[in-house]
């Protein structure tokens, strides 16, 4: 049977920190890259993070920016709670119970939007309208960065990132149960999709500057400044 995204997460919320660390190979280098790319000094006054599940980015932003006013956003409940737990005596952060297509934030909100292994679970044309939500609520010069998984140019080259995937994460500890887990999710909701749409989607909506910071295998991380 196939069960709803905010299902899956709901019924991994206890165990996502440490199943994500036995399932994304390089996953502290590639949260680390969100962050040394960002100008020299800068300091984000109101930063949202978008499918922040149990809170593994959220505490990463919090080391850079501990003054920062930050909003964590995720669709499952669950996993929100594991997040509010994790932070509880942090009064800078905001918890929204949100679908990426109903954010509901002002115009020129944001000095900085970041996400992690999340945008990859909406297809390409609610990827198109989250970006230009996006673009909307973020102060002129304001940045957005994710880092997601995403597709080979062409059909043997994901093949290939598949395979090398299944390999590291058997490395990290992964049983086979944990990836026919992963690999069910994955056939049911997920929406792989080339880097070059990213970007090309990202500067035809006008961000002033778009690239690819950095890149292992399947995952990468994006990055588009206002």
């Amino acid at each position: 049977m196939q069960i709803s995204v905010e299902s899956f997460y709901d019924q991994l919320s206890s165990e996502y920190t440490a199943l994500i660390n036995k399932c994304v190979p390089r996953y502290d280098e590639m949260l680390f890259n969100l962050f040394c790319y960002l100008p020299e000094g800068w300091q984000p006054q109101r930063i949202l993070d978008l499918g922040c599940g149990t809170g593994n980015l959220t505490a990463a932003i919090l080391v850079h920016f501990p003054d920062a006013e930050i909003h964590a956003l995720d669709l499952s409940a669950d996993i929100l709670n594991q997040c509010k737990e994790r932070f509880k005596e942090n009064f800078n952060i905001q918890y929204h119970q949100q679908d990426f297509s109903a954010l509901n934030f002002p115009e020129n909100h944001f000095d900085l939007i970041v996400s992690s292994i999340a945008i990859h679970h909406i297809p390409d044309e609610q990827k198109l309208k989250l970006y230009q939500k996006i673009h909307h609520i973020l102060k002129p010069k304001g940045i957005f960065e994710f880092a997601d998984q995403t597709r080979g140019a062409t059909e043997e080259i994901y093949q290939k990132h598949i395979s090398r995937w299944k390999a590291a994460a058997f490395e990290l500890g992964s049983t086979q149960e944990n990836w026919d887990m992963w690999m069910k999710h994955q056939d049911e909701h997920d929406y792989h999709t080339e880097v070059n749409w990213h970007l090309e989607k990202l500067k035809a909506l006008n961000f002033e500057t778009v690239d690819i910071l950095w890149k292992n295998v399947m995952w990468a991380v994006i990055y588009a400044r206002k």
